[in-house]
């Protein structure tokens, strides 16, 4: 049993994790306080996805996802995580769905066009998941392919894949939604957002007209970049065998349009991020991820370029 100072410095971590300051972390306390009788039911449902979301889930930096849930939330349904699988599944999704009043998570696109593409049940997921959107007091799109469509919505998508808030607005519902794109989702992008609105009841500070909460997407990976005092030194990579170091934009790096706290947060248990892995971004959070261009710019295209031209040039290739 947490004592009441790791209970606190639980609370300050989250603070931190979300929102940047400790401001948040009496209001947090007093939150967790409430949910201890009372924690938020958390129902998933999976449209077209490759599971990626969920195992990413599994290694948070700052919340074990089993520890999360035994202090944040209570998992009711999930496809793959639950021992409840296919008719108990559905029989207990439905029964949160009566219940009322859960958090609502959305891996994967929406296909449209056939809408039989994807199956909930003996129903085609784009017929019956407005239904349960319409009792959630929150919805949440994890990862890119909900947010954006992704790569099922990508080139001659044969499914017509539509992003969760595409669905939505289709079918006029009007629930609070979050939006945290990434192939796959951050785990601390997921936990933190639902751990802030259990603790508050409202959503997390979001970016100016958007549903991106503010902490995470504030920024561009290129200005937070570990690698970008080599960008203002002319440092780039040249040969990925020899050069551990040098800037990775004139390999095709999308870090200078995608806004992402992954430089900072980093992955696995902070173990790593892809650009410390000599791997340029590819910008999967942008919400023209995959792009139409090639997955990398060629080195040719932005080779001896005046930053500004450069910045041009990686938006032109989207």
């Amino acid at each position: 049993m947490l004592s009441r100072r790791d209970f606190l410095l639980k609370c300050r971590d989250l603070s931190l994790l979300v929102c940047g300051s400790t401001l948040f972390t009496r209001t947090l306390a007093h939150g967790f306080l409430n949910l201890v009788n009372n924690p938020p039911a958390l129902a998933f449902i999976h449209a077209q996805n490759c599971m990626g979301c969920t195992t990413s889930m599994m290694y948070g930096n700052d919340f074990d996802f089993v520890d999360f849930l035994s202090h944040v939330g209570r998992l009711d349904v999930h496809p793959s995580l639950s021992f409840s699988q296919g008719h108990t599944y559905l029989e207990n999704l439905e029964k949160t769905f009566n219940a009322g009043n859960y958090i609502l998570v959305v891996e994967g696109s929406i296909p449209s066009d056939p809408p039989e593409a994807c199956f909930l049940g003996d129903r085609p997921i784009y017929q019956v998941l407005s239904r349960y959107m319409s009792k959630a007091q929150l919805v949440i799109s994890s990862g890119s392919c909900a947010s954006h469509g992704g790569i099922p919505a990508s080139g001659l998508s044969r499914t017509g894949a539509m992003s969760v808030v595409a669905y939505m607005q289709e079918h006029k519902i009007s629930v609070p939604h979050l939006r945290l794109p990434g192939c796959p989702v951050h785990p601390d992008h997921l936990m933190g957002s639902v751990a802030y609105y259990a603790a508050t009841g409202k959503l997390p500070p979001v970016k100016e007209k958007t549903d991106y909460p503010q902490e995470y997407f504030g920024d561009l990976i290129h200005n937070r970049c570990s690698r970008h005092q080599s960008f203002s030194q002319d440092e780039f990579v040249a040969d990925f065998s020899r050069d551990k170091l040098g800037c990775l934009l004139t390999k095709g790096c999308r870090g200078p349009i995608t806004a992402s706290d992954c430089p900072t947060r980093r992955w696995n248990q902070r173990a790593n991020v892809c650009v410390e892995s000599n791997t340029p971004c590819i910008g999967c959070m942008h919400p023209d991820w995959p792009f139409k261009s090639a997955l990398y710019l060629d080195s040719s295209e932005v080779e001896d370029l005046p930053w500004s031209q450069m910045k041009r040039k990686v938006k032109q290739r989207r």
